[in-house]
């Protein structure tokens, strides 16, 4: 058992993370209750703040916020196919519990009473098409900057954690539908003739962003390993405890919000609303991390409102592989500077996590990257030796066996006497496996617990933020001449086998199917590369029996999944960054 820093663990306490009493139940969730908020209201549209906050023209660099915000998840998360698509499942599974998933998804729909029926389909009638009804725009302008912290059982104001338990002011005063509504931000001295500003300091502060980047199933319990039963919450998605767990928490070794990689600064003096003052450095609204595919599947499925959207989207597209690009690392500790067809070489590949969280976070269900191998010929041709991925079945390959970073849920088998991984979340009440390579300075709870199958202990009872791994991989045949060994790092933010779980499972409406040609339709979100390190192996010259074929050579790959003459990758995949 490795020894736990108790720093780490009394800061996730002292915010009530990991406490071991009963579950309060859906019901019992703290914040603003459905249909508190009067009718009508002023929680208004994106729209009505784009009239001070858009910037004139389609600069797709434009820093202001409506503009930067319009293409996110965030602005899209009840757009979102794969939601839509999950929803209907959940709802299957356990009748009544969208009402749940859409506080998060929906949090004005959720507040003011329209997240009942649990389908979503008690939202304005408009929400799905147009982008002007508030039910429809997500995490919208009103949810972040009118809600407000409580104080806590300390005198001092906080927030709920997890499970979008928002709070807003519901006093006809404030949001009456004439009333003048008071709108939180980062500055003192605003003047407006449509909102009050009002200064929170704790806007920009990671635990704002843990009132919904921390998911737990109210209902379901988690069951360890032998299939008791605890008192902890099913863990859906645990990006803001992992946050808290690390160095860069608040009161850590190198602390760092959220805000701080997840919304970057604009240099300069710059107004970020019309005739407003001028301000230092503002942060812009690209508020993305790695969900690269479902934005585009909201593209695909939301055309003629990205139609008049298409810079806020592409800038979205461009920043997310940035975010990507600086998530991990490669080393290539240890390889060989000359082999021949048929030799056995030992290739050591060191992957650095340099997010605050584990890599990859979020989504359990589909989101997972993985180490590949591959030699790369002076034409460019590409080899895989290991971690091939084949696109024809949506699979990487394991044999040889490789790195895979993911979490794996399920359910209690007891027929079995073991967890069985499946797909149904709202069901989930066991975490099967959980590789994903954890944050500097990790100090993990049940919850976050990573699982043995990689060991990513220090050595001295804590976690290494790196996993290193050494592999025994084949030279293969007809690979001649001079040659780059390429290790690398490969992201998906979706897979083939929860696309068609999506679609063979619906039995209600045809939401997975629509998400199935979604997927087609975008190339099948294709692997992205994160990260490589390259070095240089001679492979000897062909002999001259080969009748002086192609030096790249034309076997298939131990391991592979074919050539691929992308340039970037297995069959397709995409550079982030790039």
């Amino acid at each position: 058992m490795q020894k736990k820093s108790m720093l780490g663990v009394g800061w996730v306490l002292a915010l009530g993370l990991l406490s071991g009493g009963a579950s309060a139940g859906i019901d019992d969730l703290q914040g603003t209750k459905a249909g508190e908020m009067p009718q009508p209201n002023n929680l208004g549209t994106a729209e009505r703040c784009a009239g001070c906050h858009r910037a004139e023209g389609q600069d797709p660099l434009d820093y202001m916020p409506t503009d930067t915000w319009a293409g996110t998840m965030m602005a899209n998360a009840w757009r979102d196919p794969i939601f839509k698509a999950a929803l209907t499942i959940a709802n299957q599974d356990v009748p009544g519990i969208g009402t749940f998933c859409l506080r998060c998804h929906t949090p004005v729909g959720f507040v003011n009473g329209r997240a009942t029926p649990p389908d979503g389909s008690g939202l304005d009638p408009n929400a799905a098409s147009d982008g002007k009804i508030v039910d429809g725009q997500g995490v919208s302008c009103n949810v972040c900057h009118r809600a407000k912290p409580t104080l806590g059982e300390d005198g001092k104001p906080s927030y709920h954690l997890g499970n979008a338990q928002l709070v807003f002011d519901t006093t006809p005063e404030a949001a009456g539908f004439t009333s003048t509504p008071v709108m939180y931000g980062p500055y003192e001295n605003v003047e407006s003739n449509s909102h009050v500003g009002e200064r929170d300091p704790m806007l920009a502060g990671s635990q704002f962003c843990g009132q919904c980047h921390q998911v737990t199933n109210p209902e379901v319990m988690l069951r360890n390993a032998d299939g008791t039963e605890t008192t902890i919450e099913f863990p859906l998605d645990t990006t803001f405890e992992e946050w808290a767990s690390s160095d860069f928490r608040e009161g850590g070794a190198d602390p760092r919000s959220c805000v701080d990689c997840h919304m970057k600064r604009k240099t300069g003096e710059l107004a970020v609303a019309d005739l407003g003052p001028l301000r230092t450095d503002p942060r812009d609204h690209v508020l993305v991390g790695g969900n690269h595919w479902g934005i585009q599947a909201v593209m695909a499925a939301e055309k003629d409102y990205v139609a008049e959207r298409e810079a806020s989207f592409q800038l979205a597209l461009d920043r997310t592989l940035e975010s990507l690009a600086s998530a991990a690392s490669v080393t290539l500790v240890e390889a060989p500077e000359e082999a021949r067809p048929g030799d056995e070489i030992t290739v050591a590949v060191r992957v650095e996590n340099l997010t605050g969280h584990k890599f990859p976070t979020g989504y359990a269900e589909s989101r997972r990257a993985w180490i590949a191998v591959l030699l790369v010929g002076e034409d460019g041709v590409e080899r895989p030796l290991l971690g091939g991925y084949d696109a024809d079945t949506g699979e990487i390959q394991h044999e040889p066996p490789t790195h895979e970073y993911r979490a794996v849920h399920g359910r209690w088998d007891g027929d079995a006497g073991a967890g069985e991984k499946e797909e149904h979340l709202a069901l989930h009440d066991m975490i099967i496996s959980d590789t994903r390579i954890p944050p500097k300075g990790f100090v993990p709870s049940q919850k976050t617990q990573p699982t043995p199958e990689i060991d990513f202990g220090d050595g001295n009872g804590g976690y290494r933020n790196y996993d290193e791994a050494r592999f025994t991989l084949t030279v293969p045949a007809g690979a001649f001449g001079a040659q780059t060994l390429s290790a690398r790092v490969y992201y998906q933010s979706m897979t083939r086998e929860y696309i068609d779980f999506l679609r063979s499972e619906n039995v209600t409406d045809d939401l997975g199917e629509r998400l199935h040609a979604i997927y087609e339709e975008t190339g099948e979100a294709p692997p992205i590369l994160v990260a490589s390190a390259d070095a240089s192996i001679d492979l000897g010259e062909a002999p001259d029996n080969t009748g002086g074929g192609d030096a790249s050579g034309g076997g298939d790959a131990s391991g592979g999944g074919g050539d691929s003459s992308t340039g970037s990758g297995p069959d397709g995949a995409r550079e982030a960054g790039g």
